[in-house]
């Protein structure tokens, strides 16, 4: 019963998604992106292999994280603004389900996106015949674990924000922890010893985005892959992250007027 509840839950959010027309800008941005590679194929440059790789794997990180936090963020005050919640919740559906079948909509989505993304700028690197080696798998794969994460973290702020700050808090996090986790490390040498324990703490507390991102990795050569059992631990840790982040989305949203 709750598979079909939750199916039925992320095939709404599809096709909202599809009459939104949201997968049709991500279908542009990958067509613009071949031409733009293609332009410069027959202008003759040539040594262009690092460059190319660079400019895939940062198109498909940057885009596919716009697209999660939008999709994210919307879902569940469009609901509330469009009324369209009250006869979801009319049903033997509770508010924990709803979430968790947001959640892997927008997921679905947010994956459905960057492998259209994926397919586009994987003709734009055979222009510039461009080898794909096994790293570039490993790069996708934990892209997509880690836009779970980036998921979750803006549905619970979905539900504590507006629309438009729980967008802005996602980006920040999205695209700011690696710079919080220098900042972090930095303080963390110069701290006290009374202070210093807290550092670690609030450290554990951020998503750790960058560690889903091997873009530095896949790019330039020589880079053996990485251990499978990076991967599984990584995905355990979205898992355990993801499912955090929508208990605190609950917390907030099992008391929410509506």
């Amino acid at each position: 019963m709750k598979i079909l509840t939750y199916k039925a839950l992320a095939r709404s959010v599809v096709l909202e998604s599809i009459r939104r027309k949201d997968l049709w800008v991500v279908a542009i941005l990958g067509f613009l992106i071949i031409l733009a590679s293609s332009a410069l194929g027959f202008f003759g440059f040539d040594g262009l292999q690092v460059f190319a790789k660079d400019l895939a794997v940062t198109v498909l990180g940057l885009f596919s994280t716009i697209i999660a936090i939008l999709t994210s963020c919307r879902l569940i005050p469009d609901e509330i603004k469009n009324r369209t919640l009250y006869p979801l919740l009319a049903r033997p559906i509770t508010r924990l389900d709803l979430l968790v079948g947001k959640l892997i909509g927008a997921v679905v989505v947010t994956w459905i996106s960057f492998l259209v993304l994926s397919a586009l700028t994987a003709v734009a690197l055979m222009v510039f015949q461009v080898k794909f080696e096994t790293i570039m798998l490993q790069y996708m794969i934990l892209k997509m674990i880690g836009l779970v994460l980036v998921c979750s973290v803006s549905l619970a702020l979905s539900t504590y924000l507006t629309p438009s700050a729980g967008a802005t808090m996602s980006f920040i996090f999205a695209f700011g922890c690696p710079m919080f986790v220098r900042a972090l490390t930095m303080g963390y040498e110069s701290a006290g010893p009374i202070s210093k324990p807290i550092f670690p703490v609030i450290n554990a507390l951020l998503p750790q985005f960058s560690l889903f991102d091997m873009g530095a990795r896949a790019v330039y050569p020589n880079w053996s892959p990485i251990p499978v059992w990076i991967i599984g631990f990584m995905l355990g840790y979205a898992v355990l992250y993801s499912s955090a982040m929508v208990g605190l989305g609950w917390l907030k949203f099992r008391k929410q007027a509506v």
